[in-house]
């Protein structure tokens, strides 16, 4: 896999597009930019009668890995339902008795985005754990206005929840319908996109290895060296290689003039992937599984020329084929003086297949009641402010470090919104989620933000260092929706980085 500097990529995209326009322009025939193997496709399992049955094991691969296995093979299949539907899950935990530092091999499994009940057997984490050797069976009941869209599945054991997810233990979750809210995609073809930023070394041990750049107290922190090759604000990173469904990079399938809509889960434990095809609009439909149209006022699609997807996150867009191949890259992602190296890496390039690649199609309209979430937001009825942190050992959420069982850091009345500051005093970038619903950014430090869309993850941008070393937060001002009446019960906001969460950026809520 070919991972590269920001101020290197145009220059090897030139080079590329260049050679593939100057041998076309001769031979009359497209070439390949990187004679990719084709994007590998995601096996799934489609509801039958309102239900999802599927069958997961949780075990080591032949490297070592934490892994989910479907039907004997190494894979995580996307579970397909209508709003409405059941998703039941078998789940067996095969992995070893213990992981490493003498902690036992826990996982469980969190049905992220989904505005179902946090308790068991549905999407319960704080109290379901599925021993090694045990299994269980999870039941989780789609509500019928659920927004259509992308979601998924993976675990979330408290300190185990980078090894597992940084090594590959996710699954998307596809809510049909999208259509209904998109006019004109209905019958396009459509591919599920899994991207991933897997650790070369699988191991527990480097899951929870401390991050060398963090200073001992935030806000204390000396600038780089302005000569080291690291000055460079996304770094080249050295131990992790990024996958796209499971492989270093692939060629996407698609006739110039195709439209088709892709729908991208960032699955990495703590990359951003900034996505971009020189030259290509990106039509932007969704994000974190909601159709944009969905927040009052919202325009159906908007235009983009890159996508940035955040750890957690998803993004749904409408991809038109280029006259010739073209590449699909990252951008690097600045994540902040003490932030992890997040460097370009070329994804795959899209080359003209004659239409014989998948023959997945978006579904039809489907009819659906009036959405909770299109309505007018009434005012909201409370404001807190929620404070993440860290230092040399720990991270925190207003100023404390989770464990389990600590009680809820507040209580929220369900059938309400709350607006919410979220304050950033750390040097790195923190990716801000709160389970089970959804949540509009209004303002980033101070500014308005005219691009309102209910999403379920958010960037909360690095903090700066002021004179004598004060560190100066920065903030981000949301709307939280807890309008949706079947969210009662106790559930997790943290920190998506996932060694961020491990290491204590989590707390709980309790909504009655």
């Amino acid at each position: 896999m070919l991972f590269v500097l920001r101020r290197l990529a145009p220059l090897l995209l030139a080079c590329a597009i260049g050679a593939c326009a100057h041998a076309s322009a001769h031979t009359g025939a497209r070439v390949s930019i990187l004679n990719a193997p084709d994007l590998p496709a995601i096996p799934e399992v489609t509801s039958s009668g309102g239900v999802a049955t599927v069958a997961l094991v949780g075990r080591l691969d032949a490297a070592g890995r934490p892994a989910f296995f479907w039907q004997g093979r190494e894979v995580a299949p996307t579970i397909r339902v209508q709003p409405g539907d059941t998703i039941r899950v078998h789940y067996e935990n095969d992995l070893p008795q213990t992981c490493g530092f003498g902690l036992a091999s826990d996982s469980n499994l969190h049905f992220h985005g989904l505005s179902v009940a946090p308790s068991a057997p549905g999407d319960d984490v704080l109290a379901t754990t599925v021993r090694p050797g045990a299994s269980f069976d999870y039941t989780v009941r789609v509500d019928r206005d659920q927004p259509p869209g992308l979601y998924w599945y993976h675990p979330h054991p408290h300190g185990l929840t980078n090894w597992e997810i940084g090594n590959g233990m996710a699954g998307t979750i596809v809510v049909e319908g999208i259509a209904g809210d998109v006019p004109g995609i209905a019958g396009l073809r459509e591919r599920v996109i899994v991207l991933r930023d897997v650790p070369h070394d699988p191991s527990l041990r480097a899951a929870l290895a401390p991050d060398a750049k963090r200073a001992p107290i935030a806000g204390n922190v000396a600038s780089r060296d302005q000569d080291d090759q690291f000055a460079a604000p996304c770094g080249v990173e050295t131990a992790a290689q990024t996958t796209i469904n499971g492989v270093p990079a692939a060629t996407l399938g698609i006739r110039p003039g195709e439209r088709q809509l892709w729908r991208v889960l960032n699955a990495s434990a703590h990359r951003h992937f900034d996505l971009q095809v020189p030259g290509v609009p990106l039509q932007l439909v969704a994000r974190d599984g909601v159709p944009l149209a969905a927040y009052p006022g919202s325009a159906r699609s908007e235009q983009r020329w890159h996508v940035l997807v955040p750890p957690g996150g998803r993004a749904e867009f409408v991809v038109t084929g280029p006259r010739r191949p073209q590449l699909l890259y990252s951008l690097c992602y600045d994540t902040g003086p003490n932030g992890d190296e997040n460097p370009g890496a070329i994804l795959g390039e899209l080359d003209d297949d004659g239409g014989s690649g998948p023959s997945v199609r978006v579904a039809e309209p489907i009819g659906v009641e009036t959405r909770v979430v299109s309505a007018v937001p009434p005012v909201a009825a409370v404001t807190r402010t929620v404070r993440l942190s860290e230092d040399a050992t720990r991270f925190y959420v207003n100023g404390v470090s989770y464990r389990p069982g600590r009680p809820p850091l507040f209580t929220v009345r369900s059938g309400t919104t709350e607006r919410w500051t979220i304050e950033n005093a750390s040097l790195e970038v923190h990716v801000f989620h709160l389970h089970q619903v959804h949540f509009a950014v209004e303002s980033r430090n101070g500014k308005n933000n005219r691009d309102r869309h209910w999403v379920d993850v958010a960037d909360v941008p690095p903090g700066t260092a002021g004179p004598h070393g004060i560190l100066r937060p920065s903030r981000i001002v949301i709307l939280v929706d807890f309008r949706d009446p079947t969210v009662r019960g106790i559930f997790p906001i943290h920190c998506h980085m996932a060694d961020h969460e491990d290491n204590g950026m989590m707390a709980t809520i309790r909504v009655i």
